[in-house]
Formats: structure tokens, C-alpha cells, sequence
């Protein structure tokens, strides 16, 4: 009834931190090339040398260990190597997302009283924050004579803490989680171990790094000696174009968010390429993927209080149509519990929710350490030993393979992203114009619904209101007006009921036929990627549920119908008949070839 694929260590050896195993590549390898960007690259050398000087600027400013230093820089070499940095000061790192909106840029620097940033200048003046001490990643190099190694980073202790991310909470307000260097280290050696990284491979860098995935794509890497490739922006949302990147740069390994990496495994790949494994994660995978594929799929699943991966497994070709892919077993040095609603063990094949134990799981939230989703793991012998609840729904099978039902409660995933609508529901009613709005979760995306106080409410104004405080995965895909709300016989409301609520408001006209094949199969494509009944010409595509992922998605989706859409074409003409005139455009001024 208990399971672990490897009991965690019950041993006081110290673990190899990651600091320690950059500075030993850059003394054996100095002159390999650590990490490349679209613009420029560093050796491990160069790299060391800048981490070193970072660092030792953060000491100057007193940063002691645990303390948190914030990281506001977009997906780049620079990026890489402030992260690292904070890490060998003995520090945790805050990525900040360049992307999101101050508002919210503020709220996660007040929670976590970081007193410095490494950013440039130039882009912190964008932000209007002051009362933080900035260090600019650019100027913080000191030459380094030839010949002379790099000096190897300080030790930090395997307890300490390595960085602090942010994850939703139901009390409107969003939890810091406190991932400590001995969970990131075990991190590392099941990377390493089970995908065989070594210096001659090349990694990917593509999520966020606000999302902890930052974590599992840089950190391997640089620990094996290997080339960590940060992709294009450009690429994130053209699937086809990305595969033919990732074939040119000899990928070898690379993390893909399992949406995106769904549409990857629908392409053609080419029968010989570099690329060995493919790791998703994030989100649910729906299918298995085709024995043509020239690679390995290995389905991975972690919360980010268990320091990204928990569970995984390899997922064959051909499973059954009719059942997801499992989620995996417990890597090693992770303790895996399927328990009922008082915290027992139930039978193997009976549905209980997941519980985490090991090394993996992080210390807690920042402020409140003793939260009830971490408690006491009365399992293990070890004193302090920590297990956390996750809150979904599993069973395990006979083959100990766990499979994911659903959550235990409200919780949304969007774009592989945890969300509780409890804490979108106050900024929302925040509004003068609303009276009240209730959050719910639908086809991998968020719904609002909101009664007026007064007269009526603009679901585009309301949307445009929470942009400007919310990040891009809290807000709404729709906010759809009603009269009054569904109760149950208890007074609460029915969200269960609200989710069978027509998305347009009663009474709204019918939207009008297409105007031609163009338009029809667009309006096929748009119904099919935002999973709706119905779309008006005349409607914006980000205004109704799209975003980058699904332009990508609509992007494939067209040209299955003869559309040849390309993600600029969206961008540029959102509303559905701007679009399909922007293509009958196109066609008509078409070279013949």
C-alpha cells in the first residue's frame, strides 16, 4: 500500500550541490561551451567567472544564506547565470516573470522581503519598483588571467534553501514554496542517472523561468558538463518549427510542457536525429504516443512542493485509446502514499489521494511552515521527516504504475500552471461593477461568471482589469455575465451547475454563417482549439479563451483544413472574419509556383 521506487536516504552524507558541480566543470572544461542564447554564449569558464563575480557582489550586500534575492531578467544566457549565481552566495533565487504585470511583480517581492535583484538597469526602470538594492548582470565581470582556474564556489549547505517559488493559494494569495539544496540535488541525480547527461549532450531551456520546469532544464544540464540551448520565444508557438530546431541543434534531451509537447508527437519526425528522450509535464497527458517516433516519451509529474518531479515513467506506443498514460512511479529518494480522507493507506486499485514524502519535499511555504498540506510523515523513522498532500486524486495499479483521477478540489491546471480560482474571485470582485463572481475550471482553462451590481458589467473591460493585476494563466478565458448565480439546497453556489451554463448570455443573437469555405473552416479550427459550441465572426480570439499555447494549436489545426496560418496571421488580425479576409488575401496574391 506504501510505495518508493528507492528509499530515501537515511545516511548524514552531504550531498554534491549544484554550485559545486558547475565550478568543477568550469575547472575541467573550461573552454566548452556552458550555454547559448540567440544572441551570444558562455563557456563553463566564462560562465564560473561570472557566477563568481555575481556572487561575491551579493555578499558585499550582506545576502546571507536563505536570504531570497530576485532574478528580473527575460529567458536568456544572463538569466542562467544570475540564477547561478544566487545559488553559490549561499542564496535562493525569486524568478520574476518580465511578462506579468507590476502590480503583481510587487505583490511576490513584498511576500518574500527580497532586499536585491539582479537585473539591467534599463529593464528595472520598467518596473517603477524602488526600495531593492539592483545589481546589474552585466557589469558584474572581472577578467580572468589565461590559465588561471575559475575559483570554485563556497560550499552551501544541502539545507539550505535554493530558490523560492511561487504557487497558487486558496486564500487569495499566492504561497512561496522554500525548495531547499538537498531536494534539488536529488533532483539532479535522477536527471542524471536515469537520461544519462553527459558533456557531450544538448539540453533545452524553454519554460518561464517563474515556473519551477527552470529548475529541472538548467540545472541537470549544467551539473553533467553539457550545453543548455535557451529556445527562441518564436518557437514556443510554431510546434513544426520547433521540431526543425530542435533536429538542426543535435537536441539531444529536452523538457516540453505537455501541451505543447502534444502537438510536437502529432508531427512527422525524421527517422534519425540526435534527440534520445522527450520529458513532459505540467499537465495531464491524454494519449500515448506512435511507435514511429524516433525518440522516448517519459511522462513526468511533480507539485512544486516536491521539487518539480516526483513520479515518472517511460510511456510505451500504443496503450489503450481509451485510458490516459499513467503518471509514474516515485523516483528515487521519493515516498509515495495513496491515503484516504483520515490519512490511511488504501488498497492498491482503490482512488485516495496523493501524498509525498522524501527529500524531494520542500521545507514548506514562507511565513507558514507548518501549513496543513505539509505534515509529520508517520511512515518513516527519521526525526523531522516531512510529507506533503497534494491534493489530486490517484490510484495505483498492480504494476505500481499511479494513475491521476482528478483533484480533491477546486484547483484549475492552466498551461500546466496550478490555479485556485479562490484567489482570481476576490481581484475580480474587486470591480466597482460586480456584485459577484464565482471561478471555475473547464477544458483546461478558466471560466468566470459574474452577477452585475448595478446595471450591467463588460466581460472585455472586466478581462482588461485583471490583465493589468493578475499574471497571463490567472485570467479568465471568458467572463461570462448572469442574472444570479446556481445555489444548492445549502446556500452555496453550484459549480457543478454553473459549468453547464451557456457561455453566451441568454437572449444574445445567433451567431451568423460563415461567409464562405475560408471562414467556415476557421470557424471549425477556432470552435475545435477553444473547445466551444459556438463563435461569432466578429469575435477577438484572446477575448474568448486564446493564448499563445492555443495559437499554436489553432495554427495546426488550420492547415488540417487547407489554411495556410501562420501565428503572426493570428496576432496581427485576432477577430475570426478579419482573419479570414487577412487568408482570402493572401491566396489571392499568392506567387504561383
Amino acid at each position: 500500500m506504501l510505495q518508493a521506487s528507492q528509499s530515501p536516504r537515511a545516511d548524514s552524507a552531504r550531498r554534491t550541490t549544484v554550485p559545486e558541480r558547475i565550478a568543477e566543470w568550469a575547472a575541467r572544461r573550461s573552454a566548452a561551451v556552458a550555454v547559448v542564447d540567440e544572441h551570444t554564449s558562455v563557456t563553463y569558464g566564462e560562465l564560473q567567472q561570472r557566477v563568481d563575480a555575481l556572487a561575491d557582489r551579493l555578499r558585499q550586500l550582506g545576502v546571507r544564506q536563505d536570504e531570497r534575492v530576485a532574478v528580473y531578467l527575460e529567458r536568456s544566457v544572463d538569466c542562467v547565470l544570475a540564477a547561478a549565481a544566487v545559488l553559490a552566495a549561499g542564496a535562493a533565487y525569486l524568478m520574476l516573470d518580465v511578462r506579468q504585470p507590476t502590480a503583481w511583480t510587487r505583490l511576490l517581492l513584498d511576500d518574500s522581503a527580497a532586499r536585491v535583484v539582479i537585473t539591467r538597469p534599463e529593464l528595472w526602470a520598467t518596473t517603477g519598483v524602488e526600495g531593492l538594492s539592483p545589481v546589474d548582470v552585466t557589469a558584474a565581470q572581472r577578467p580572468l588571467l589565461i590559465g588561471t582556474p575559475a575559483r570554485p564556489s563556497e560550499p552551501v549547505p544541502d539545507d539550505a534553501v535554493a530558490y523560492l517559488n511561487y504557487t497558487s493559494g486558496s486564500s487569495g494569495a499566492p504561497k512561496g514554496v522554500l525548495v531547499e539544496h538537498a531536494g534539488l540535488a536529488n533532483l539532479v541525480d535522477w536527471y542524471l542517472d536515469r537520461h544519462q547527461v553527459g558533456p557531450e549532450d544538448h539540453l533545452t531551456q524553454l519554460a518561464r523561468p517563474s515556473f519551477d520546469a527552470f529548475a529541472l532544464e538548467v540545472w541537470p544540464c549544467l551539473a553533467a558538463g553539457a550545453t543548455l540551448h535557451v529556445v527562441g520565444s518564436a518557437l514556443l508557438t510554431a510546434p513544426a518549427e520547433l521540431r526543425d530546431w530542435l533536429c538542426r541543434s543535435g537536441i539531444t534531451t529536452t523538457f516540453v510542457p505537455t501541451p505543447l509537447a502534444e502537438q510536437l508527437l502529432e508531427l512527422p519526425w525524421p527517422d534519425h536525429g540526435c534527440l534520445r528522450d522527450m520529458l513532459v509535464g505540467g499537465d495531464r497527458l491524454t494519449g500515448y504516443p506512435d511507435a514511429a517516433l524516433p525518440f522516448r516519451l517519459h511522462n513526468n509529474y511533480g507539485p512544486t512542493e516536491c521539487t518539480v518531479v516526483a513520479t515518472c515513467c517511460e510511456v510505451p506506443p500504443g496503450g489503450p485509446p481509451d485510458e490516459p498514460p499513467p503518471i509514474g512511479a516515485p523516483i528515487p529518494g521519493v515516498l509515495a502514499y495513496v491515503l484516504d480522507e483520515r490519512r490511511r493507506p488504501v488498497a492498491d486499485g482503490e482512488p485516495g489521494e496523493l501524498h509525498l514524502g522524501g527529500v524531494g519535499v520542500a521545507r514548506g511555504y514562507l511565513g507558514s511552515p507548518e501549513h496543513n498540506q505539509f505534515w509529520a510523515d508517520p511512515f518513516r523513522t527519521e526525526p523531522a521527516a516531512r510529507a506533503y498532500a497534494t491534493g489530486d486524486l490517484v490510484r495505483r495499479a498492480p504494476d505500481g504504475q499511479l494513475h491521476f483521477l482528478g483533484r480533491v478540489d477546486d484547483q484549475v491546471q492552466v498551461r500546466g500552471i496550478r490555479v485556485d480560482p479562490g484567489e482570481v474571485e476576490p481581484v475580480l470582485q474587486s470591480h466597482p461593477t460586480v456584485r459577484r463572481a464565482v471561478v471555475i475550471g473547464r477544458d483546461r482553462q478558466l471560466l468566470a461568471y459574474v452577477t452585475a451590481r448595478d446595471g450591467s458589467v463588460d466581460p472585455v473591460a472586466l478581462r482588461r482589469f485583471l490583465q493589468a493585476r493578475l499574471p497571463d494563466y490567472m485570467v479568465p478565458a471568458m467572463v461570462v455575465p448572469t442574472e444570479q448565480l446556481p445555489m444548492t439546497e445549502h446556500g452555496k453556489v453550484d459549480r457543478r451547475a454553473l459549468a453547464q451554463l451557456p457561455l453566451r448570455q441568454p437572449g444574445a443573437e445567433p451567431a451568423p454563417e460563415p461567409v464562405d469555405e475560408v471562414e467556415r473552416a476557421l470557424t471549425e479550427a477556432w470552435l475545435e482549439v477553444l473547445g466551444a459550441t459556438e463563435v461569432n465572426p466578429h469575435d477577438n480570439f484572446f477575448e474568448i479563451g486564446g493564448d499563445s499555447l492555443r495559437v499554436s494549436r489553432l495554427v495546426g489545426r488550420s492547415r488540417h483544413r487547407g489554411l495556410v496560418l501562420r501565428p503572426d496571421d493570428v496576432y496581427a488580425h485576432p477577430v475570426l472574419r478579419d482573419l479570414a479576409a487577412a487568408l482570402r488575401e493572401q491566396r489571392r496574391t499568392a506567387v504561383p509556383r
